[in-house]
Formats: C-alpha cells, sequence, structure tokens
C-alpha cells in the first residue's frame, strides 16, 4: 500500500513537472506588431506609388480643365458626352492602377512579414491597429520597412 502510495506521489509528481514545462513553452511565444499604415507610407514602394498616383492624378486634373474649357465655350450633346467618357475611362484607369500598386504592396508586406517571422522565431505578427495594448519594444515595423525596401516592387507599369 505505501509502495502504491509513493508511485501515486511520484507519478503525480511527474505529471505536475510536465505540465508546468509545457506552460513554460508556451509562455514564451514570440509575438511582434506592425504599425501597416507607417509601413505603406514609410517604405520606398509605398511612396513611389504615392507620387506615381498624385503625378497621374495632376495630369488627369490638366487635361479635364483643358476639357471643360472646351466644353464651356461649346456645350453641345456630343461634347458632354465625350467628356463624361474620358471621365469614365479616367476613373476606371485609376482604380485599377490603384489597385495594381495595392497588390504589389501587399504582396511584398506579407512576403517581409513572413520571412522576417520565419527567420527571427516569432509565433505571431499582429497589426497594432488591432492590438488593445503592447509594449513598444515588439513593434517590428522598422524591421518590415527595411525589408521591403531591399526588394524590387514594380509601382509603374511597364
Amino acid at each position: 500500500m505505501l509502495k502504491n502510495a509513493i508511485k501515486l506521489t511520484l507519478f503525480l509528481m511527474i505529471a505536475i513537472f510536465v505540465a508546468g514545462c509545457q506552460q513554460q513553452a508556451s509562455s514564451e511565444a514570440k509575438i511582434g506588431f506592425v504599425d501597416t499604415n507607417r509601413v505603406f507610407k514609410e517604405c520606398k514602394a509605398g511612396a513611389e506609388g504615392m507620387a506615381y498616383l498624385q503625378q497621374a492624378g495632376e495630369e488627369f486634373k490638366a487635361k479635364f480643365t483643358e476639357m471643360q474649357k472646351t466644353l464651356a465655350g461649346n456645350q453641345t450633346e456630343e461634347n458632354t458626352r465625350k467628356f463624361q467618357e474620358a471621365l469614365g475611362e479616367y476613373q476606371t484607369k485609376m482604380g485599377a492602377e490603384q489597385n495594381r500598386i495595392v497588390e504589389a504592396l501587399q504582396n511584398g508586406f506579407t512576403k517581409a512579414v513572413d520571412e522576417f517571422r520565419t527567420a527571427n522565431g516569432y509565433s505571431a505578427i499582429l497589426s497594432v491597429e488591432t492590438a488593445v495594448s503592447y509594449d513598444k519594444s515588439a513593434d517590428i515595423s522598422d524591421k518590415i520597412i527595411e525589408a521591403l525596401n531591399k526588394m524590387d516592387i514594380k509601382i509603374k507599369p511597364e
């Protein structure tokens, strides 16, 4: 009986030790946070994308200002239709360009975050926008910006 009690006690101690080790291992999970808005604004490809879209917007504005002047002096149904068609084409083109740039940036961002997480032993990388509270030392935004700046992300169409 005493022998069985000792065995049971040893078994329980080992079980408690193993459970404690498992809890300790899971508490060592490494989690990082990234400010996605800051990353997209500050990385080279993000800044290039914004400049490209602004330039395209300025070219559009100049073209349509000229069209409006022409239309004001000769407002016919045909000219109004041409103006509306050109406006629709521009909106479609700019929407497609914005989508293309966002997709290229998003693909690069995902790759940079995945590679950083794997290389540095992180269990998870979360967005600061979703965090209620976090330690600023866990912010890896600068490292992700560096990684994105090393990538060849195509912003301008070929």
